[in-house]
Order: C-alpha cells, then sequence, then structure tokens
C-alpha cells in the first residue's frame, strides 16, 4: 500500500520489532502512533502485561486505553474485509492471513483478560504500585497512602502555622525578610520537591568572597573621609549650574544615607547605569549629569568618579552578600520545614507524588535488593513506551533507566527482541514542570542509543513533522521562533510541514498590556484579592471577550 509522507512517518514510528526515539511536532498524531505500536505488539504475539506504557497526565493514559479498546473491539467485528484494509493501513501486511485475522479478532477479549489490565498509566501510578508489590524492599509501609495535592498542600499550611508560633518562628521570621507579599505554598512545595537542589555549602562555595565581608563596612568604604562633602558640594553646583532638580536629589540622597542599601537605591541611575546592556556599571565622566557642571569642576567630577567607581564594585559585593544571607536562611527554613514535613507523612503512613518517584528510584538502583527487584520485573516487562518525555524529570528518568539498562544486560538483551519507544517534543516542555529539564530529552536520547549499541541493536530516530492540527502561517511562525535566540540551547529542530497545505490561516500579533490607571470602583466587601480593574491581565481579558463576541457577533466561520 502505497502511504502519503506522514503516514510513512508514523507507520515507521509504530515500527513494533524496533527501538524507537520519536521527535513529534505538535498535532503530528502522537497518540495514535502509541496506540497503533501497541496494537501492532499486540499483533505480533506480545502478552498485554508484558508491555509497560508511561504517559504524563491519568486523562493520557485514559485517552490512549478508550483509543486502544475501541480500535480492538472495532476489529473484532469488522468483516475479512475491512479488517485486511485496517492492518494494511496499520502497515501490518504480513498479517492479511486467516490465522492473522482470527488472531487480531482475539486480541480485544485477551486484553480485557489481562490479570491487572493494560499497564497504561502515569509514572507516579506506575512506581505506587512498584512500592506496594516490594514494600519492605522499599522501605514504606504496605499500607501507605498516597497523598493527593489538595492534602499536601493542608498539611504544608498546618506545619508552616506551627513553625510561625513555635521553635521554628526564627527560621520563619529569618526567610520572610526576603519572601513577596504572595501565597507561600509555592515556596513551600518548590522545597518539598527540590530538596536535592537545596545545596547550601555549593552556594558557600560559589559565593565565598561574601563570606568574608562585613556589610555594615561598606557604606564607609565606598564614601571614604570625604565623600559626603563630596556629594553635598555636587548637589550644590548641580542647583547652581543648570536647571534640572532631579540629580540634585539624587546625590543629596547618597549623601545623606544611613545604609548600603539606600546608598545604591539613590546610586542605580545617578552614578550606575540602571538597566540595558551597561546595567550597574559606572556612568564614566558623565558626572555630574550636564557638560556645564562637568567643565567648570573637573575635581569633583574626579572625585565623584572615584566614588563611583568604588560603588560599582561594592553593589556586586552587596548583592552576593544578599544572596548567601538568602540562601543560609532558606536552608535554614527548609531544615526546620522538612523535618516536620517528613514526620507527619511518616506518622500518618503517606507518601507524596514526589516521595512515590524518589522511593521506586532508589528501590530499582540503590537497594540491597535492587537487582532481585528487577529480577522480578525482568520477567514481567518486554517493552516499554515513555510518553511526553521532554517532560519527563531527572528522577523520573532515573526509574526509566532502570528499567530499560535490564534490556541491555545479560540474557535481557540477548535472546528476547525487547524494545524501547520514546516520544516527545522540546518545543512543548513544560518548563521546570515537576524539576523537568528539555536537554534532558536529547541526553537521554544518546544514552539509549549507546546502551543499544553495546549489544548490537540500534535506536531507530524517527520525525513526526507533519501537523494535522494548524496551518502554514502558524507553524511558520513557531519555526522562526525556534530558529533564532529563543531556540539556543535546543538540539537543531526539524521543521513544521502542514498536512492541509491549502488550510488558511492567521497570526495577530498583539501589543503588550501596560498598567493603567482606571477608578477602582470595587466595593469594599469584595474580597482583598480581588484584581484592581487597572490589572493588564483583566485589561488584556477584556479585550479578548470583546474580540470574541465581535466575530460571534459577524457570524464569520472558520473554514471547516
Amino acid at each position: 500500500m502505497n502511504f502519503d509522507d506522514a503516514t510513512l512517518a508514523q507507520v515507521r514510528a509504530a515500527e513494533p520489532d524496533a527501538s524507537t526515539w520519536v521527535a513529534a511536532n505538535a498535532g503530528s498524531g502522537k497518540t495514535r502512533v502509541l496506540t497503533d505500536r501497541v496494537a501492532r505488539l499486540l499483533l505480533h504475539g506480545t502478552k498485554p502485561q508484558k508491555i509497560l506504557c508511561l504517559t504524563y497526565t491519568k486523562a493520557a493514559a485514559s485517552e490512549m486505553q478508550n483509543r486502544l479498546f475501541e480500535r480492538l473491539g472495532e476489529w473484532a467485528m469488522m468483516p475479512d474485509a475491512d479488517l485486511r484494509l485496517a492492518l494494511t493501513k496499520l502497515g501490518e501486511e504480513d498479517q492479511l492471513s486467516e490465522d492473522g485475522l482470527r488472531a487480531a479478532r482475539r486480541l480485544f477479549a485477551n486484553a480485557l483478560e489481562t490479570p491487572g489490565g493494560l499497564k497504561i498509566q502515569t509514572i507516579h501510578s506506575f512506581c505506587d504500585k512498584l512500592l506496594r508489590r516490594f514494600p519492605l524492599e522499599a522501605g514504606v509501609s504496605p499500607q501507605f497512602e498516597v497523598l493527593e495535592d489538595r492534602q499536601a498542600k493542608l498539611l504544608r499550611s498546618e506545619i508552616l502555622e506551627e513553625l510561625a508560633v513555635g521553635t521554628g518562628i526564627v527560621a520563619v521570621d529569618r526567610l520572610a525578610r526576603f519572601m513577596s507579599g504572595l501565597e507561600p505554598d509555592a515556596l513551600l512545595a518548590e522545597i518539598a520537591s527540590k530538596r536535592k537542589n537545596l545545596d547550601i555549602d555549593a552556594v558557600r562555595q560559589l559565593l565565598s568572597s561574601a563570606e568574608n565581608d562585613d556589610p555594615s563596612t561598606f557604606l564607609d568604604q565606598i564614601l571614604g573621609s570625604d565623600g559626603r562633602d563630596v556629594l553635598r558640594d555636587v548637589a550644590r553646583v548641580i542647583r547652581e549650574e543648570q536647571t534640572n532638580e532631579k540629580p540634585a536629589v539624587a546625590v543629596d540622597q547618597m549623601a545623606e544615607a544611613k545604609s548600603i542599601d539606600a546608598f545604591l537605591k539613590a546610586a542605580l541611575g545617578t552614578l550606575l547605569f540602571k538597566s540595558g546592556a551597561k546595567a550597574f556599571s559606572v556612568k564614566v565622566d558623565k558626572l555630574p549629569t550636564q557638560a556645564p557642571v562637568r567643565k567648570n569642576h573637573p575635581e569633583l567630577v574626579e572625585a565623584v568618579n572615584d566614588i563611583a567607581e568604588r560603588t560599582a564594585e561594592f553593589y556586586w559585593r552587596h548583592v552576593n552578600h544578599l544572596a548567601l544571607e538568602r540562601a543560609e536562611a532558606l536552608a535554614a527554613f527548609s531544615d526546620a520545614f522538612l523535618g516536620r514535613y517528613d514526620q507527619r507523612k511518616l506518622d500518618t503512613g503517606r507518601l507524596d507524588y514526589d516521595d512515590l518517584i524518589a522511593r521506586a528510584g532508589a528501590l530499582l538502583s540503590h537497594s540491597k535488593s535492587a537487582q532481585w527487584v528487577l529480577y522480578k520485573l525482568d520477567g514481567g516487562i518486554d517493552h516499554i513506551l515513555v510518553d511526553e518525555a521532554q517532560d519527563t524529570s531527572p528522577s523520573q528518568w532515573d526509574v526509566v533507566k532502570s528499567l530499560t539498562d535490564e534490556f541491555t544486560a545479560g540474557d535481557g538483551g540477548q535472546n528476547t527482541n525487547r524494545t524501547v519507544f520514546v516520544v516527545g517534543d522540546e518545543k512543548q516542555s513544560i518548563y521546570s514542570f515537576q524539576g523537568a529539564d528539555p536537554k534532558k530529552f536529547d541526553v537521554m536520547r544518546k544514552r539509549f542509543s549507546d546502551r543499544l549499541a553495546s549489544v548490537d541493536q540500534r535506536l531507530e530516530e524517527q520525525d513526526l513533522a507533519y501537523s494535522f492540527r494548524s496551518s502554514d502561517p502558524v507553524l511558520r511562525l513557531v519555526d522562526k521562533v525556534f530558529d533564532g535566540d529563543a531556540g539556543a540551547g535546543f538540539r537543531k529542530q526539524s521543521l513544521h510541514r502542514p498536512f492541509f497545505t491549502e488550510l488558511p490561516g492567521r497570526v495577530d500579533l498583539w501589543p503588550f498590556e501596560e498598567k493603567v490607571t482606571i477608578k477602582d470602583e470595587t466595593p469594599w466587601f469584595k474580597p482583598v484579592d480581588t484584581p484592581e480593574p487597572d490589572n493588564p491581565q483583566i485589561v488584556l481579558a477584556r479585550k479578548v471577550a470583546d474580540w470574541i463576541a465581535e466575530i460571534l457577533a459577524s457570524g464569520q466561520e472558520l473554514p471547516g
């Protein structure tokens, strides 16, 4: 059967006998390829329980399972001619015999009767079941409960309140100096999920010079014995020889500053560039600001430039000191918070989602029982499929690596045809979500390729470039974005190609919404966190709503 280029790429990606790494553009039929590959594995005689498909969300797992059962159910009831056509479109011309058709029709019943069902699940669900199967080896309670997001948020809030009124109040107060007025749970969730990154020793090494600094001496070292007098003279001559009062006010503030923070605040934009490519560097020979002052008082310009040079040096020393102080405050608070958080989970027999990944990873790689657990699993999984790989975090990759390393070790890499299928796209990564690192996508591709090569196997690489979802103008815009500076750090991306070449499309670029002043007439009884009417997001939302209303009122319809 002759396939078009888009379908041919999907058929090759779903080839069941090959380990394949797929870079799939948005709208390129990724879910179909995953479903096709599982269906073809079943057609080739793989038992359903030997397949593990790891998806990113419960919705994605449910969608894929529904599609697969729908496909297999249709095969069970199709006339011979229709089934042969369906298998041919799948790329299974070798399965068109009577025996092949009978095997295809039995797949639906086989899948339904599989103990535990098809293993199409999120990685958290897989780790949950793994820990329940080997609780003693993992060091967890056999009856542990999973701490859902809502429960975890409530627990974090309770612990914060306890710390704020108990022995942890010092740590809370210390950290509070550096926090904005936003909801603190976002920070608490980050601390709980990224505890491995809380390496205060690394911060100290990076900012080692800050440890030996005494910030209380910074201002005296900048100004010296006569710096305040110099600045007062500068402010005086500015007022005498130019009409602009603003520079004189800033210089006055520096001369009378009681703290390094107040001094630097006034110095930015006056002694130092405040923004742009030269931000925080000295405004050399531009002080005071206008030519007559510089011409008539060269000795003051020289004295002020000396102060400016010292200000630039101590600005960064001050920044380093604050960074170290913030890191130490975060570390002290994290120790107090995580101690209580972990103890509370232990007391109640609960594991949060990060615990599931961490415990499973440790069980498969670091525990004394790791080899035995992998041996038991080794007899149960022959094919692993990983969906949305660009959003897989390093700790989640550790779990996948431990499972797939068995495929290329000993008998596992030689006597059984075992495959790995990974699909994702760095461009679609939800950056840093759950610790995801899109650069890891390419790192893992090379690792899998090297591991398979060590047992004389090959990792096939396939791009799904055709989009069935969008039109050429939209796709070309995305390609332009990733072809420029915004695409730095990514491997060379495959260009999007529209499957429906005649589909019309348009890209509208709207300007940024800047804050404008609108009279706030919000009633007093509304919640205090109600967005202000001049909030740029609210303004933009209104414009979007108005635009949609206008399109609807015009009767304009999208083609198709």
